[in-house]
């Protein structure tokens, strides 16, 4: 008889299968007896049996990525999709240095040097530099000046190794603490040698020589990374007694994050050979210390390695652009890629990728072609990759709950619809790409948070931000993805004149003709921006058609203007000239001293505020921290179209957002940040 239930896992089970089987033999008569000395030995080969196939099912899971569990497994299953896992990455932060020179026969150097290594320390941690910097030194001043020093957290390593082809030719780096992206490989041709070739790090073969100067890198045992070179067919390879140089940055990754105060260790040295040391020096600390990250985790590769392998290092698709921007930009957070085809009108030959930083803050014009330029080289000939700015929309929400006095109180009602609010914000993927904000979800949400909770109402607006660039005369325009609200004509004060609500305020501004006075802008209800500035309770509107509104798309465009502050971020004084205070007109005198990164928020009422969609692929819908009021059932609720009540002066800074744990980017939308 052939043995029966060979599927059986469960030791019962394998003990049962066992014991039917002896039941066709006669030879043995108390296999089922558990005190027969037999019965132990059927215990035993269940046991063997049982340990025997949990092995082998646990082994054949970790040849699999999905089911894989340890780390080597998992890291060497994706070495065959050609995917290297991220490595532990250092905290960075930007300093300016100040560093005043000494004249020398009446003059000053012409350059002072910064050397790479330790310069700084901070929050207990050692930070330093990864190359030589030489600034030029004010003649006037004196002053040498290193504006956004990049510095990361940890020690520069070096580590070398003399070529041996009879050995394995796998370089192992020997820190588990290895920031890799600050790895650095050089040869030399013996170890006498000054000289060196820098190698670089290639991911696939494509055109590469016999004499190609290229290494490859991949994770090894116990996270430390390995190198490999050429073999005279694909790269060059080394040959005997030639040098192998490493160096990279050992590191402590996020726990150095957050850091704000650095102390400047190190001196800087003129072309005269003086040296100028940290008694004398001033530092000035222009963005902490954040991007730091442990290494990739397990559940993080097997996500990542396919979807990177799929791209196959060429940029077809959107999800391709999408996945390698992620690969070759280290602070992006989350990446959307759509074609120009998709938009209205369309762009044709154009992909417009959209990155939204774990930092917070826009990228820079500067880091925005870098991007674009390593995207091309992944891209079809005929498309171009363009980086644009992510299109922040911020909703602003005023709560109004009735609850039962007999069953709670405001205070823990209180509490308990914020942490409801979180927790919507967490179940809804608000805050990111692709979202879409509904307010039945939301208010569903917050009369669910108590049981004393009889009613839940909301206003709902929306604030967008206008960036004008300073001292340009330009049209700016802004999309809310939605129909505005249209009001109702009425009469007023009897002049016979029909007049509408307006739906729509921005804060104030400054412009060039008008450099004495804060204005601001509405829409007149028929399609037009009308420009006015207050003074005591009336307004005076400067100009009657200053842009235009079209309430069914939700598009405004306001201009041509020439912006030259906005909010509190004013001219300074003697940069403009004031001809008539009591209308602020006048002209710009020095437009060098004038300020820069100016915003101007702009607040909108939806006609639909159950359903507000991103108006483009690349939209961000943020939820600004709600206002909520409690009172008691029967309380007259406010109307729900906050018509006279828009307040765009409140976010003349960023407003704070609904904080989402996954989600690092809180909506800034300023650009002074040197990442």
């Amino acid at each position: 008889m052939q043995p029966n239930n060979l599927t059986a896992l469960d030791f019962n089970d394998i003990k049962a299968s066992i014991k039917s089987y002896l039941r066709t033999r006669k030879e043995f008569t108390d296999y089922d007896f558990d005190g027969a000395a037999l019965s132990y030995l059927i215990d035993l080969l269940a046991y063997n049996t049982y340990y025997t196939s949990f092995n082998a099912n646990m082994a054949l899971n970790e040849c699999f990525l999905p089911s894989a569990t340890i780390r080597d497994n998992v890291v060497n299953i994706s070495k065959i999709l050609n995917y290297t896992p991220k490595s532990i990455i250092a905290s960075r932060g930007y300093i300016n240095i100040e560093c005043p020179t000494t004249l020398v026969n009446g003059s000053y150097p012409s350059t002072v040097t910064l050397f790479k290594g330790p310069v700084a320390t901070g929050g207990n941690f050692v930070w330093s530099t990864l190359n030589n910097i030489t600034v030029n030194v004010n003649q006037t001043t004196g002053i040498g000046l290193l504006k956004c020093v990049d510095i990361r957290e940890g020690n520069i390593v070096k580590f070398s190794y003399t070529v041996n082809t009879f050995a394995n030719q796998i370089y192992k780096i020997p820190s588990e603490d290895a920031d890799i992206s600050t790895l650095t490989v050089r040869v030399k041709p013996n170890e006498s040698s000054t000289t060196a070739d820098v190698y670089n790090q290639v991911d696939n073969v494509t055109g590469l020589t016999p004499t190609t100067r290229v290494y490859f890198l991949s994770e090894g045992e116990d996270m430390r990374y390995e190198v490999k070179f050429g073999d005279d067919s694909i790269g060059r390879k080394l040959k005997d007694g030639e040098v192998i140089e490493l160096e990279y940055l050992v590191t402590s990754g996020a726990d150095a994050n957050d850091v704000q105060k650095f102390a400047f260790t190190s001196a800087l040295q003129d072309n005269n050979g003086n040296g100028y040391t940290q008694s004398t020096i001033t530092v000035t600390t222009m963005d902490k210390s954040q991007l730091g990250a442990a290494a990739e985790s397990v559940e993080s590769i097997k996500y990542n390695a396919p979807r990177y392998y799929s791209a196959q290092y060429r940029a077809v698709t959107a999800q391709d652009y999408a996945i390698i921007t992620k690969n070759i930009y280290d602070n992006a957070d989350a990446v959307v890629a759509y074609g120009g085809d998709s938009l209205n009108p369309p762009v044709y030959g154009k992909v417009y990728v959209a990155i939204r930083t774990k930092t917070g803050s826009d990228l820079n014009d500067a880091t925005k072609k870098e991007v674009a330029a390593k995207l091309r080289d992944y891209s079809m000939a005929s498309i171009d990759p363009v980086v644009v700015d992510v299109d922040n929309v911020y909703i602003y929400l005023k709560v109004f709950a009735q609850y039962d006095t007999g069953q709670g109180n405001a205070s823990d009602i209180k509490a308990n619809i914020q942490k409801a609010i979180n927790d919507w914000a967490s179940q809804t993927q608000i805050n990111n790409f692709n979202s879409t904000f509904r307010l039945q979800q939301f208010e569903k949400a917050l009369t669910l948070s108590d049981k004393s909770i009889g009613d839940v109402s909301s206003q709902v607006s929306i604030l967008k931000y206008i960036k004008p660039s300073t001292n340009q005369t330009n049209t700016y325009c802004l999309s809310t993805g939605s129909s505005l609200y249209n009001s109702a004509p009425s009469q007023d004060g009897g002049d016979g004149v029909c007049k509408k609500e307006p739906v729509l305020l921005s804060g104030t501004f400054r412009t060039a003709d008008r450099p004495g006075v804060d204005q601001q802008f509405e829409d007149d209800g028929y399609g037009l921006l009308r420009v006015f500035y207050n003074t005591g309770t009336r307004k005076v509107y400067t100009n009657n058609a200053a842009g235009s509104v079209d309430y069914d798309t939700g598009k405004v465009c306001f201009g041509p203007v020439n912006v030259i502050g906005a909010g509190g971020n004013l001219p300074p004084t003697g940069s403009t000239t004031i001809t008539d205070p009591s209308t602020g007109t006048g002209s710009v005198t020095d437009p060098t001293n004038l300020p820069t990164d100016l915003q101007i928020p702009v607040n909108l009422i939806p006609a639909n505020n159950s359903t507000i969609p991103a108006s483009t692929p690349g939209t961000i819908i943020n939820i600004i921290a709600p206002e909520v009021t409690v009172a008691a059932l029967g309380s007259t609720s406010p109307a729900t179209i906050p018509l006279n009540s828009l307040t765009p002066t409140t976010f003349n800074q960023t407003p704070s957002t609904v904080e989402v744990a996954p989600i690092q980017n809180a909506g800034a939308v300023n650009t002074s940040s040197c990442f």
